[in-house]
């Protein structure tokens, strides 16, 4: 996503955010801590509050993925891929990751469908793949072009998003050193208008020097 796109204003402003509850509930991946900090609040920004002052994060990662806006939440998955070291010398998934920031500049159907092929050349456990998953998923269908249209189910693309922050920071290039808070920064960031670049920045340098 260019600088240009996202976080034009000066002063940022706090994205739309889907709050589906049911949806969170029997898609977001929450643990039950989460599950129940979800049946008792009132929003997606008391939810986000509540999850956040958690030790683990992966409750709020979980469930800022779902609520963020499609867009938003594949740069998300994106922003946190590229922490990865020696991304460029993983050629499937370098590839699978262009796809998927192709397709935040564009929103093009045809970008999409690429996603899905970048995608298919990546492990299971790739993060990039999932990054792909996650635009692909946001497209006007999930089936084979020429067949009839299949609308991918709303939740879907932030499960993919998910699952690209889970291998993220289990991915044996990181050696743990990055963590859900760290990851929850730049979401946030993004939550709040921001283009997430400054946040990945941070987490960059931190990683820089230790």
């Amino acid at each position: 996503m260019g600088d240009g796109d996202i976080g034009r204003s000066a002063v940022p402003t706090t994205l739309p955010l889907r709050f589906q509850r049911m949806e969170l509930q029997e898609h977001g991946g929450l643990s039950d801590r989460g599950l129940d900090a979800l049946a008792t609040t009132t929003g997606p920004e008391a939810l986000l509050a509540t999850l956040t002052a958690l030790p683990d994060q992966a409750d709020a990662a979980a469930a800022l993925a779902l609520m963020l806006p499609r867009r938003q939440s594949v740069w998300w998955g994106c922003l946190a891929v590229r922490l990865i070291p020696g991304m460029a010398d993983r050629a499937a998934e370098r590839v699978a990751l262009e796809t998927a920031e192709a397709w935040v500049q564009t929103t093009a159907d045809e970008a999409a469908e690429r996603a899905f092929t970048a995608a298919e050349f990546c492990a299971v456990a790739a993060p990039a793949r999932w990054a792909a998953m996650a635009a692909h998923w946001s497209g006007p269908s999930i089936a084979p072009r020429g067949q009839q249209p299949v609308p991918p189910a709303a939740h879907l693309t932030g499960i993919a998003t998910r699952t690209a922050l889970l291998f993220t920071v289990h991915d044996p290039a990181l050696r743990g050193r990055v963590s859900y808070a760290d990851l929850v920064a730049i979401g946030v960031a993004l939550m709040h208008g921001d283009v997430g670049r400054k946040a990945q920045a941070a987490v960059l340098d931190r990683l820089a020097g230790s």
